[in-house]
């Protein structure tokens, strides 16, 4: 049977403290202030599809078989008190990865002050 999520956050996820952060700040704001919501989603990029256009621009596709992001779903347990998957096994993973969106964000604007950011595909 098949999960609705990722049991633990991928190895490029962007909710995890040991990754190098890669977004945007503005990107990083976006999807960690999502996570204060508890009826947000966000779907692991590894279960989704990039559609591009002929000119190299392009947009992640949240598909039937997108499953919703580990990182996500631990930031979103600890700000807001609910997982959503506790019923279905999903443990969140508080020590790998931020629970806090004000800590994600943090770590996201430090290291685009020191223009390292770049944005990965899938």
């Amino acid at each position: 049977m098949s999960k609705d999520f990722m049991k633990k956050p991928c190895k490029h996820c962007p909710f995890r403290r040991d990754v190098r952060p890669f977004l945007t700040t503005a990107r990083a704001e976006e999807i960690a202030y999502a996570a204060t919501n508890p009826y947000s989603t966000f779907a692991c990029h590894k279960t989704t599809e990039y559609d591009e256009d002929d000119d190299g621009n392009g947009e992640m596709l949240v598909t039937a078989d997108s499953k919703e992001c580990a990182g996500f779903l631990t930031m979103m347990a600890n700000e807001t008190g609910v997982n959503r998957y506790e019923a279905e096994g999903f443990q969140p993973d508080y020590e790998g990865c931020y629970n806090e969106a004000y800590e994600m964000i943090d770590a996201y604007e430090e290291e685009n002050e020191q223009g390292r950011t770049i944005t990965p595909r899938g």
